[in-house]
């Protein structure tokens, strides 16, 4: 992290805005879930997003300026039996952001955490595989466009440190989805899912 904040500064100038979407799942209950799996969640999901915000931090705090998104869940959100580290992970950046939220918003530096309920990527389940049309499930386009929309917001607003973005049909909410995806795993003998994306 501190080598890609260093390029990142050298080629654009100060950091301003730092956005962690990075994500790493692996759907298996605690008692499956094996070591390297759940450090690996962990390692990606909260200890990647804390290295980068505490490299990024000084340069804003003295600047007067900035902002922090992290790219959560709404599974962080829900307890979803077999969402495992994935889920523990998102909760614990959920937190991350909060503080990072209060130990600056006096100096002008703005902390977010998106927490979207069921997106179509590669770490989600296919809809098509769990009866949903795709149109009712979430893009990545719509999360860019919450984010836009923040980065927007006057100084005087503050808005957070949770922004939940859901699909506005209930049949796509994250936390069924999971279940239902799960559910399908195991009864097709699947095994857990292992997903990763940079």
């Amino acid at each position: 992290p501190a080598e890609a904040v260093a390029a990142t500064a050298a080629g654009l100038g100060p950091v301003g805005l730092l956005v962690c979407s990075a994500g790493a799942i692996r759907l298996a209950a605690v008692h499956e879930t094996e070591e390297r799996h759940w450090e690996r969640q962990l390692r990606v999901n909260l200890t990647v997003p804390f290295l980068l915000a505490r490299e990024v931090l000084p340069g804003m705090r003295q600047r007067g300026f900035g902002w922090v998104v992290n790219i959560g869940s709404g599974v962080g959100s829900e307890v979803v039996p077999g969402s495992g580290g994935y889920g523990v992970s998102k909760h614990a950046v959920h937190r991350l952001t909060e503080l990072i939220h209060e130990e600056n918003r006096d100096l002008g530096i703005r902390a977010v955490t998106v927490a979207p309920g069921w997106v179509s990527t590669r770490l989600a389940a296919r809809p098509a595989d769990l009866g949903v049309p795709e149109e009712e499930v979430l893009d990545a386009e719509d999360i860019a466009d919450t984010v836009a929309w923040l980065l927007d917001r006057p100084a005087r607003m503050s808005v957070g440190p949770l922004v939940r973005v859901e699909p506005s049909a209930s049949r796509a909410a994250a936390g069924d989805a999971m279940t239902r995806h799960l559910t399908r795993s195991r009864a097709g003998s699947a095994g857990p899912d292992t997903k990763e994306t940079p």
